[in-house]
């Protein structure tokens, strides 16, 4: 990078023009415009083996950045466990083609950005590209329905136990000698079971969003994209099951075709079903929060959290998930409404 001045690197400058990193640039702004965008460009990858050669042998890592390119090589090499002369051949050539996917992912990524102000502003677009926006905010409602779902249920199971008259509340032999009897921590219960499917169900389309999108957020804004990223990551962030608990549950989920009645047969029938449904339903009971359903006007949430009702702890975990749920929701359906006029078709919730 200490060479770009005295480097006709034509391709590079078209790139930092095409991913919106400058307006335009004078040739001395280029080095700069230039470095900053392959050092972005790394960035998402910066703690891999790959990502950690190319900083190095780039001479982007602060440590080394001034040495010679020969020692820069050998540094790399020894990131990537081979010889210099093994790492000349193939490894580098890698590392470098990476690199400019890398690049080239974020002018993609500006140009489908400048499609989406073009839909919100009713501007002319590529009819290509406003069929991959469409096709995107349909991976984003596949999450949205089970995240809504989750947040629902959560708010239903402990909202069941506030209900001061008890309408649950049944004896046994109420309706039959068989009848076993039923209460309202039954009823809160079977809520909590549902939210248990729900955050199964949350797990994989997750899966599955980073498996065809790469986990790559496409919104109006990177402000967006990181509040929406970091909604979806505290969804799962607050529940008490790892990820090895939550990889047993999509399994679960896929052999009982995301069915709801199949998937709690077999959490019922294995002994680590078992004990990760009564760790969740334990979580559940840790929540003792109160609050007034008349206090909020619909719109401004869908589930009632520490954001408007001052008997919700902010530190009850449960609670978090659910706010987490409803910042979610309400970021994907403001995301839409700005461009699906564009499409001639309503809202579908």
């Amino acid at each position: 990078m200490l060479k770009l001045r005295k480097l006709n690197l034509h391709a590079l400058r078209q790139a930092a023009l095409a991913c919106g990193q400058v307006g335009c640039m004078d040739e001395a702004a280029e080095p700069a415009a230039m470095t900053e965008l392959v050092r972005s460009a790394i960035g998402p990858i910066a703690t891999s083996t790959t990502g950690r050669c190319a900083l190095v042998l780039l001479g982007l890592d602060p440590n080394t950045f001034d040495i010679a390119p020969n020692l820069l090589r050998e540094d790399a090499a020894e990131i990537w466990g081979v010889s210099v002369e093994r790492f000349r051949r193939d490894p580098q050539a890698t590392v470098l083609g990476i690199v400019a996917d890398k690049i080239l992912e974020r002018c993609v990524v500006h140009r489908e950005r400048l499609a989406r102000l073009a839909l919100e502003r009713h501007h002319p677009c590529e009819s290509r590209l406003a069929v991959k926006w469409l096709e995107r905010f349909e991976a984003y409602f596949r999450l949205w329905t089970p995240i809504y779902a989750l947040g629902a249920d959560l708010t239903a199971y402990r909202s069941t136990l506030l209900e001061e008259d008890r309408p649950w509340d049944r004896a046994p032999g109420t309706d039959g000698p068989d009848d076993p009897g039923y209460s309202q921590e039954m009823q809160a219960a079977g809520y909590g079971t549902d939210a248990f499917y729900r955050l199964a169900c949350v797990s994989a389309e997750e899966k599955r969003f980073v498996a065809e999108a790469g986990g790559l957020w496409l919104l109006s804004s990177p402000e967006a994209e990181v509040a929406v990223r970091d909604a979806l990551r505290d969804v799962t962030r607050y529940q008490p099951l790892n990820e090895r608990d939550l990889s047993w549950l999509r399994a679960a989920l896929d052999d009982a075709s995301g069915e709801l009645h199949p998937f709690l047969t077999a959490v019922g029938q294995s002994n680590i079903g078992r004990e990760l449904h009564k760790e969740w339903q334990d979580w559940l009971c840790g929540c003792d929060c109160t609050w007034r359903d008349d206090k909020v006007e619909p719109e401004m949430e869908y589930f009632a959290s520490a954001r408007y009702h001052d008997d919700i702890s902010p530190k009850c975990e449960l609670h978090r998930v659910i706010s987490a749920c409803d910042r979610y929701c309400a970021l994907i359906e403001n995301e839409w409404i700005q461009v699906s006029d564009f499409y001639e078709i309503g809202r579908n919730r």
